[in-house]
């Protein structure tokens, strides 16, 4: 068959030709169909419900026209169809081998989301960082990694980068974006203690009060002195030296002093210490820290102090009670019993016990029993002390070993996260060499066929309020984690370098949202005296300054397109929010052509109009015959409204019921 102008259905595959370069559509035609971009829909793809059964799912993307298609699930752990909580598992071997072969009927190229329910690819859940956590985040990305290596011929596994919180303008000021008008004073930073992963808010707006201390008189701007005059080093952490300060005396208060400090102090001990230590750098939320539990430290260790300065007082009059009581002992020994009154009016001298008022005797008792009673208080004595004095000093050690383990979020975070996605990948590549499962009557599920491209991990940016969302975050991630995959290849199995990088630039990529990236429009801040037209031009030129990035330091690997208002990710029809689609997919369209980079539409509720939308935003030559006449875009998508005629493609509910429609064979009509 021959078409005198441009033509494509999912049935008819290959007969699209795409418009000529000058090219222009008829003059009726509508200002959004101008193909400025001209992407033929075989580069545009769509995602089946990630809530539903994904073999249906693809059989319905079938109908509608696509040529790629991505399945996604929604559950993690047991799954529950019911309830919408799809997981890779709940799809055996025979579904795998339906999706797989339907999709090679259809010359339909497959690529798949892991649950985004999974989790933090670092491990955080609540107030910490749990290993138990992270390793299950893993289990369910390759889960979703052996999906894809039964039923796909390779590509992306798209997953989440959704790590922890973290305050925007604190990061990202530098850029316009602010969270909120008190962000600078109320944000939260956060440490972490990396021995088992607990996290220590820092509120900004929480101060700190500081002892003063005696500043050296030869050395007042470096140093404080102890009670003889030494030097004592203010860029110091060893807490006996600091035990040795000597705080200043207030006379009119008749107390010590104090000194309150706020953030902006913070930030410029921060500043201070990382230029006289270039190579102990540290952040002000690391400086509020360590105030905070150095005055701990001091604390237990003057408790400490406090309990034993009677120590060496009690132990020489217990070692004296001693004596005492083996010489009397001796003496009682020796006298005759009726002859110990002596002894006991002698050493009663002066003891009495009153009551009301009244003064009476003390009971009479023997040297030995009244020398027996002492040593017991004294040694009741000396064990308060051991035990105050001890506690204090094990909690003043403890305190400092919290110090010592306590990093920022980001520097524990990030190494964790790399960690997780370099596991990953090398799962995808152990699964691609592993024989598949047995299928159907003895055939793998595979059926023999080998991969067009590499399975990949593909790191998506999410929101705006947390670690990874960020196009920053996620570069930071694919490049650490790139670098991490290549020394474990090289010293594992034995790659060459070259070798090492050239496989794990294949294996981790970025899948960028277009829809996610756009929430950050909400936090961007016009200039004084911008109009709101001017503010969109700065934010679209942040978008497509990134991307641009993304592209040119070879991140990107895979694309999500989906459009919002720049709130929330409502997933409107690509073109019908504000996002920069058009303009992003043009710097994309050289790499989408080649093959190197698919892009996904994900609908919502419009479900097929957002394929139709995506073709339609990104130029795409659709056009329908009808009375030897071009129709317009609308014509098209809406021709299933107001005719006369039966409508000349089809999708969605409009397909055959492929119950109804089978071939004499039993084969049924897809």
């Amino acid at each position: 068959m021959i078409f005198n102008q441009s033509y494509y259905t999912a049935m008819d595959r290959g007969y699209y030709i795409d418009l000529k370069p000058g090219e222009q559509p008829p003059a009726e035609a509508s200002p959004d169909t101008v193909p400025e971009i001209g992407l033929s829909p075989e580069n545009i793809g769509i995602s089946a419900p990630p809530f539903g059964d994904q073999l249906q799912g693809l059989k319905a993307k079938v109908f509608q026209g696509a040529s790629k298609v991505e399945l996604g699930f929604m559950g993690k752990g047991k799954g529950s169809m019911q309830g919408g909580n799809t997981t890779p598992g709940m799809f055996g071997k025979e579904e795998r081998i339906d999706i797989r072969e339907l999709a090679k009927i259809n010359k339909i190229q497959l690529t798949t989301h892991a649950t985004p329910n999974a989790g933090s690819l670092a491990g955080f859940q609540q107030d910490k960082f749990d290993e138990a956590i992270r390793e299950t985040t893993l289990h369910e990305i390759q889960r979703a990694v052996d999906f894809a290596a039964d039923t796909t011929n390779g590509g992306a596994v798209v997953v989440h980068a959704q790590e922890y919180p973290r305050a925007i303008r604190d990061y990202f000021q530098h850029e316009g974006f602010e969270a909120y008008p008190e962000e600078d004073k109320r944000a939260i930073r956060y440490l972490v203690d990396k021995r088992h992963g607990q996290i220590t808010p820092v509120r900004k707006n929480v101060p700190v009060y500081e002892p003063v201390y005696e500043d050296h008189p030869d050395d007042p701007e470096n140093s404080w002195r102890d009670v003889d005059y030494n030097k004592i080093p203010k860029t110091t952490s060893n807490s006996q030296l600091l035990f040795k300060r000597v705080p200043k005396w207030n006379e009119d208060t008749t107390d010590f002093e104090a000194v309150k400090r706020d953030w902006k102090d913070f930030e410029e001990k921060a500043d201070q210490w990382n230029k006289d230590n270039p190579e102990d750098q540290r952040t002000p939320e690391e400086m509020w820290f360590k105030i905070q539990m150095e005055n701990q430290v001091l604390q237990a260790k003057g408790g400490s102090l406090f309990h034993a300065r009677s120590y060496e007082e009690n132990r020489n009059s217990y070692n004296k009670l001693k004596k005492a009581l083996e010489f009397y002992k001796k003496v009682e020994k020796d006298m005759p019993v009726e002859e110990q009154w002596k002894l006991m009016d002698s050493f009663n001298v002066g003891r009495f016990a009153g009551t009301g008022g009244n003064y009476l005797p003390s009971e009479s008792k023997l040297p030995s029993e009244w020398i027996e009673e002492s040593l017991k208080q004294e040694e009741m004595n000396m064990r308060f002390i051991h035990e105050s004095s001890a506690s204090s000093d094990a909690r003043a050690k403890e305190v400092q070993e919290n110090i010592d383990n306590t990093i920022p979020i980001q520097d524990y975070a990030e190494e964790k996260t790399e960690d997780t996605i370099v596991r990953a990948a090398m799962y995808t590549m152990d699964r691609e060499k592993k024989p598949s499962k047995e299928g159907l009557w003895g055939w793998d599920v595979r059926g023999g066929d080998k991969f067009e491209k590499p399975l990949f991990i593909a790191i998506e940016n999410f929101f705006p309020e947390i670690h990874g969302g960020h196009p920053d975050d996620v570069k930071r991630m694919v490049l650490g984690s790139r670098e991490m995959l290549s020394k474990r290849l090289q010293e594992h199995r034995g790659m060459s370098q070259e070798q090492a990088w050239k496989e794990a630039e294949s294996r981790i990529k970025a899948t960028w949202d277009t829809s996610h990236a756009n929430m950050w429009r909400k936090y961007f801040k016009s200039n004084p005296g911008e109009s709101m037209e001017k503010t969109d031009e700065r934010f679209k030129k942040w978008y497509l300054d990134k991307a641009k990035e993304w592209k040119d330091e070879n991140i990107i690997g895979h694309v999500h397109v989906s459009d919002n208002f720049g709130w929330e990710d409502e997933h409107v029809t690509p073109g019908q929010g504000n996002a920069p689609i058009k303009e992003f997919i043009q710097l994309m369209k050289d790499k989408t052509e080649k093959g190197e980079v698919d892009v996904i539409v994900e609908p919502a509720h419009q479900d097929y109009k957002a394929m139709l939308g995506g073709w339609r935003l990104f130029g795409s030559s659709i056009y329908g015959l009808e009375m030897g006449q071009r129709d317009s875009w609308l014509d098209v998508e809406r021709s299933y409204f107001g005719r006369n005629a039966p409508p000349y493609f089809l999708y969605g509910e409009a397909a055959p019921d492929p119950e109804s429609w089978q071939l004499w064979s039993g084969t049924r009509m897809e």
